[in-house]
């Protein structure tokens, strides 16, 4: 058990610590969309919502776990990155069947996340604690708008789209201000992930942020995409 907070080998992307995580959970996650594909609507958001709390208590027990190690800081571990507020709030959306914030999150998720499951910011390597939950958090976090559009077939729209697009935009504005009154990075507005990321190469602050912007819309209108010729329809 003391193996998990213990520091481990450095992280490198596209090397099987990053392909084998990512390879089991998402057969695991695409196994319960296929399981429950012609179950009832009532027990898919049941199943819908259980698979939100996966990555609600990633970030829980991540707080949970800094805090007991003693290496809780208000400048790393609030839950202020996106990702990470969308993990806690989705199971309440889900819970009282939201479908405009539902979808709203959709896009977040996807434009978001998917790029942290592709650059992921890790430090140590399995079976540290931050390695296993960093996983568990951001696929799942990926799979739970996909089995509610499958199973449910909830899909968003053009108002989810602006919506979605506008909210990212304040939160980054929000965070921007948070971050240089305390010496944080949340959101990565403040300068880039140490890791390494996409980032990287899109150059110095405050131009990475510009490039962002641009590549937030291409990637919002890609989620959209989808779904733009049944709404037209």
């Amino acid at each position: 058990m003391e193996s998990i907070f213990q520091p481990t080998g450095t992280y490198r992307d596209f090397t099987p610590h990053h392909w084998i995580p990512l390879g089991i959970l998402t057969i695991l996650c695409l196994a319960i969309i296929i399981y429950f594909r012609n179950h009832d609507k009532e027990k898919n958001f049941r199943v819908a919502f259980f698979m939100s709390l996966v990555p609600f208590a990633a970030v829980v027990s991540r707080l949970l776990i800094t805090w007991y190690e003693g290496i809780f800081t208000i400048q790393e571990e609030l839950p202020l990155h996106l990702c990470r507020l969308v993990a806690i709030s989705l199971p309440f959306f889900i819970w009282y069947r939201n479908i405009k914030w539902i979808n709203t999150l959709y896009f977040l998720i996807m434009v978001g996340t998917l790029q942290a499951i592709i650059t992921a910011d890790l430090q140590f390597v399995f079976p540290h604690y931050s390695y296993l939950l960093y996983w568990v958090f951001h696929v799942t976090l990926v799979w739970v708008p996909v089995f509610i559009i499958i199973n449910l077939g909830i899909k968003p729209d053009f108002n989810d789209f602006k919506r979605a697009f506008i909210i990212g935009n304040i939160y980054m504005l929000i965070t921007l201000l948070i971050n240089f009154a305390i010496g944080s990075n949340y959101f990565y507005t403040r300068q880039k992930p140490p890791g390494g990321s996409l980032l990287d190469f899109f150059g110095p602050w405050p131009f990475y942020i510009l490039v962002v912007e641009v590549l937030a819309m291409i990637l919002f209108v890609l989620a959209y995409l989808p779904f733009y010729k049944k709404e037209n329809r």
